[in-house]
């Protein structure tokens, strides 16, 4: 039975993954940039806050950001409908609207936008609709039918503290040096990192975000050059801490257990980080114990069971990742 999948009310911050079905390697650079393009599109109408990525041949990784739920304007609709479709499919729409009015079809017009705005603040539907629009774009450049992707895609949720949302940062743009594609992070073209590194003002306002959001400071008081020195002590596994955090016992050094608490292998963190790791991208949850007991508690009781005891002590600086939770019938 599939894994479930962990959402919680209000804001909330996912790493997200997702693959090629058959394995097959279809994103070449023409194909990241679309893709890209697609998923900043959704994510200015949705109001999903993309803080980093890493777009590979066969998948990609998202740390995003998702906002509570706020009442949008029909003004703002308008402003994000643009930004998702463009100008041309956007005057096809205010022309179809129009046209409802002219004919005293007002309530049609009405619940076309609530079904817009319920698109909105919402993981599925922000990665449904960026994964389906890509998809249909790629089928009629290449003559292709059906779905491109492997299933639903994966979501972890983390814990929105600064060891958490750095140290899964520090993951995804390492994933180009791990695939040996790069060899350094900052000459990754398709990583949020990367592109911030060679000038992406995009990349950049979503890696400042993340830093603001981690030292509680406000986005535009946060300079690039102190976002990009946060990242590159993230990928090289020598987090800063910001003033009052606790710092992990033993300096840069840790010590990987499995679920009983048992001893894996020890190492520096960024050696760790070199590696591909289940726990930032198989478990239900990512962070403090005490953040994943609440994530457990709150669980339905279909999927509850042997979820509050059932850790992944990866010990990354202190981050576990809730694991072994499955529904059950």
């Amino acid at each position: 039975m599939r894994r479930p999948r962990v959402k919680i009310d209000g804001e909330g911050f996912y790493h997200v993954v997702s693959r090629i079905a058959g394995k097959r390697f279809l994103i070449d650079e023409g194909e990241k940039k679309i893709l890209l393009g697609r998923i900043r599109a959704a994510a200015a109408f949705s109001g999903v806050e993309v803080y980093t990525y890493a777009i590979m041949s066969n998948h990609f990784h998202l740390l995003v950001r998702v906002p509570r739920k706020k009442e949008v304007s029909d003004k703002d609709l308008e402003q994000r409908l643009l930004a998702l479709y463009g100008p041309s499919k956007f005057n096809k729409i205010q022309e179809k609207w129009a046209g409802w009015t002219r004919r005293h079809m007002e309530r049609r017009v009405k619940d076309e936008k609530v079904r817009m705005r319920k698109r909105m603040f919402d993981l599925s539907q922000f990665c449904k609709t960026f994964k389906e629009a890509y998809t249909q774009d790629y089928n009629k450049r290449h003559g292709n039918t059906g779905s491109i992707w492997e299933g639903r895609f994966k979501s972890v949720l983390l814990e929105g503290s600064f060891r958490a949302l750095a140290t899964v940062a520090g993951y995804v743009h390492l994933n180009p040096v791990r695939a040996a594609v790069v060899e350094r992070p900052e000459e990754a073209k398709w990583t949020g990192y990367g592109a911030g590194c060679q000038g992406d003002a995009k990349a950049r306002a979503g890696l400042q975000g993340l830093v603001a959001r981690a030292y509680g400071a406000k986005a535009p008081d946060t300079t690039w050059e102190r976002a990009r020195a946060v990242c590159a002590d993230a990928i090289g596994g020598k987090l800063p801490f910001p003033a009052g955090a606790p710092t992990p016992a033993g300096g840069d050094d840790v010590v990987e257990t499995d679920a009983r608490g048992r001893p894996i292998r020890a190492g520096s963190l960024k050696a760790l980080l070199s590696k591909k790791s289940a726990g930032f991208v198989q478990g239900l949850a990512l962070g403090g114990e005490s953040f994943l007991r609440r994530v457990a508690g709150s669980l339905p009781k279909r999927v509850r069971r042997r979820a509050v005891t059932l850790f992944d002590r990866c010990a990354f600086l202190g981050l576990a990742s809730a694991a072994g939770v499955r529904e059950v019938s």
